[in-house]
């Protein structure tokens, strides 16, 4: 799968910028089980926008078929008991949410490499495909320390404040989609804005 490499090109941050503005993005996060190779994901969230405008949400629970690390239900709270009762057979979520995400998108996620792994450990565990195509993704923990490598910490919860987003990072996964969508489209913003400035000034010296 494609990635815009923060690190070396500013190429990649305008045209970023211009789908932000143009196209279609779809702002992701998964909570889950824990952190190996045999955990599963317990919820998962998406939120699309359209032309930097938000045209539909997406958020399902998911019954797992491993046990639950205590630490990762102390982080999310969510417990074996409620996703049994409450929470969809793997396959089908994942089917749902492939079909949300759809193709020819950019899929953003504040630590993407995290969450991309999950997703596709999920589809080995359970013999699925990973079903979009054409799909490119954004990594907002890497656009953060691209642009503001001042600020003493990148987490999604210190960025909420540090730019005054409207949103928290509760650790329901539709609650961090809308943070991190915030995130990707102030920093977005930012750069477009730079863009524009740099192209007034230079039309000046012209």
């Amino acid at each position: 799968m494609p990635r815009y490499d923060m690190r070396i090109s500013e190429k990649n941050l305008l045209r970023l910028a211009e789908c932000a503005r143009n196209g279609r993005v779809v702002v992701f996060d998964t909570e889950t089980t824990g952190c190996t190779t045999y955990d599963e994901i317990c919820q998962i969230a998406a939120v699309e926008y359209v032309n930097g405008k938000l045209s539909r949400t997406f958020a399902r629970y998911i019954c797992p078929t491993c046990e639950m690390n205590p630490f990762a239900e102390m982080v999310h709270g969510l417990s074996l008991d409620f996703l049994h009762e409450h929470g969809l057979e793997p396959e089908e979520a994942m089917r749902q949410f492939f079909e949300f995400v759809g193709d020819d998108v950019l899929l953003v996620a504040h630590n993407a490499t995290f969450d991309m792994r999950m997703v596709r450990q999920e589809c080995r565990k359970f013999g699925l495909a990973f079903a979009p195509q054409d799909v490119e993704t954004c990594d907002t923990l890497a656009l953060s320390r691209r642009l503001r490598p001042d600020l003493p910490s990148h987490k999604l919860s210190y960025l909420i404040g540090a730019l005054d987003i409207d949103g928290v990072n509760s650790h329901d996964a539709l609650d961090d989609a809308l943070a991190c969508a915030g995130v990707f489209f102030t920093f977005l913003k930012q750069v477009a804005k730079q863009e524009q400035r740099r192209a007034t000034d230079c039309g000046f010296l012209v």
